[in-house]
């Protein structure tokens, strides 16, 4: 049998990574879930916008005949031993790229877990849903309390907001971020387009302001109180996997610094890539982004294939294809060439680019009914 690689991580930079290995080794690929997921639609799910099923597809029909699916949680990396832990089974690899992406992180919070809605995997979105929809029936004066001025926290603050108003119900709005700045990557511009249209949906934005204290119902965020809240969670993110030991440069959350070729300094044998990985270019760390996992995942498998035929690595060079971020009626991105999008031609945009990402042709089918409507259903 040829040398194995392990591959944590089954979303868009680990399955890059496996069609890139085709024909070169065996490979084992970990990831808990049964499907792969189009994350950047997370939201418009949530809001019962967007059917799940043209958003999934099951991760095992997706791999090359070299490559088995273990469908289990890795809770630790041992990069001294060469193992990693996987449900209730230590697996030893030859060569390993981490690709398990991020949760969310709840800063050890004391919240009532199982009453904040944070948004992180297609069951968190489906979860939202249909909590969402008893809580507008249960409701006469829904408030939604968002934590998180991100990009996932507005997009799913708006998300909500209009299913609500497709409802008839009035819904108030109240968004919280400890950050003093909303979208402190975007230019001051932009950053006011994004709250001008926050301000005249109603949506009370409140920086510098952190919540206090959350029963399961009640809230207090900045010293006011709020009743009979809708509380989503979108404060942070951290690294996938709870342990990783042995010597590795990280960030505060938890990504693993990685060389030009993408590989961990002091183990060449071991790649991370997609929101596992800390890439610098020109001396900043690229932001989270599906683009910059789609192709660092596929060039971690190409440098994965060199390493096994003892060949030389090749450095990453990502370019940067732009962005789009909806708000379900409006848009914030920009394109190559610095070219900035607003309104409903971002949101076909972001429709169209969901679709051309995803992983059959039904589901591209149902992104691009999307995009070429411009609005959601």
């Amino acid at each position: 049998m040829k040398r194995q690689v392990t591959i944590i991580g089954g979303g868009f930079a680990g399955l890059q990574a496996c069609r890139a290995l085709r024909g070169e080794t065996a490979v084992l690929l970990i990831d808990p879930s049964p499907v792969t997921t189009m994350l950047p639609a997370l939201p418009d799910v949530a809001g019962g916008w967007v059917p799940e099923q043209i958003i999934q597809h099951p991760i095992g029909e997706l791999l090359p005949s070299c490559a088995t699916h273990l469908q289990a949680a890795v809770s630790s990396i041992d990069l001294d031993a060469g193992t990693v832990r996987a449900g209730d089974q230590t697996i030893p690899y030859g060569h390993l790229l981490v690709a398990a992406g991020s949760v969310p992180n709840f800063y050890n919070s004391p919240f009532p877990r199982d009453r904040m809605h944070p948004l992180a995997t297609l069951s968190d979105a489906v979860r939202i849903r249909a909590d969402f929809e008893a809580y507008l029936r249960e409701t006469e004066r829904p408030h939604l309390l968002v934590a998180g001025t991100g990009y996932t926290g507005l997009e799913l603050a708006m998300s909500l907001f209009f299913r609500a108003k497709a409802a008839g119900k009035k819904c108030t709005v109240t968004i919280v971020d400890p950050t003093p700045i909303l979208l402190p990557s975007l230019p001051e511009k932009q950053r006011q387009y994004v709250l001008n249209f926050l301000s005249a949906q109603g949506a009370d934005v409140r920086l510098g302001v952190a919540v206090e204290s959350f029963d399961g119902r009640n809230a207090v965020a900045g010293g006011t109180a709020y009743e009979n809240t809708f509380f989503c969670w979108a404060a942070g993110s951290e690294f996938a996997v709870p342990e990783i030991k042995g010597q590795v440069e990280r960030l505060r959350d938890g990504r693993l610094k990685v060389e030009a070729d993408l590989s961990l300094a002091g183990h060449p044998n071991v790649f991370a890539a997609g929101d596992a990985a800390a890439i610098e270019q020109k001396g900043q760390v690229l932001r989270k982004a599906v683009n910059f996992a789609y192709y660092g995942g596929r060039h971690a498998g190409r440098n994965l294939g060199r390493r096994l035929r003892g060949q030389p690595t090749r450095p990453f060079r990502p370019m940067d294809l732009g962005w789009v971020v909806p708000f379900h009626e409006t848009s914030i991105g920009r394109l190559p060439g610095n070219i900035w999008v607003h309104g409903r031609l971002g949101v076909r945009l972001h429709h169209l680019m969901c679709g051309i990402r995803n992983y059959s042709f039904a589901n591209f089918a149902g992104c691009l009914k999307l995009a070429m409507k411009g609005t959601h259903t």
